[in-house]
């Protein structure tokens, strides 16, 4: 009986370690964003998306209007006393400088509540196009922004 107790947790560890990554990141598809930023509109968001574990956000970025974009993460959280809901900035290290390419941004969307998150650019020069692609949840390695 021993025998077959141990036979069944070995076997079930070596499937636990083959599984990959990307059973384990709930929401880590990749979504389309595109916006357009100037002068008198000088910020965009992605729409809000359920973020269901403590990975970094994802985001791929395309295209944009200068070199860099100013970048941060928000998560959709409880409000200190108020009851309500509130899009909050969760970036590690407060809002982070972007430019074109895939990065990781850490963030403590999930640690602090929030269960959906989403992506502000703030204009950080130059008036265009920002697009690109993000999921708030990551598998795989990429650099770090923050």
């Amino acid at each position: 009986m021993l025998k077959k107790i141990t036979t069944l947790v070995f076997s079930v560890i070596m499937i636990l370690t083959i599984v990959p990554n990307e059973i384990l990141a709930s929401n880590h598809e990749d979504e389309p964003f595109q916006f357009y930023i100037e002068a008198s509109n000088n910020h965009g968001t992605t729409k809000g998306r359920a973020k269901k574990n403590t990975t970094s956000t994802y985001v791929n970025i395309e295209q944009l209007p200068s070199a860099y974009i100013n970048l941060q993460v928000q998560g959709f959280r409880p409000s200190s006393g108020s009851g309500t809901n509130v899009w909050t900035n969760e970036t590690i290290g407060g809002r982070q400088t972007a430019g074109r390419g895939q990065w990781l941004v850490r963030q403590l969307v999930y640690e602090n509540g929030g269960r959906s998150a989403r992506l502000r650019f703030d204009r950080h020069g130059g008036t265009g196009t920002v697009k690109g692609k993000w999921s708030p949840d990551s598998v795989g390695t990429y650099p770090r922004l923050n």
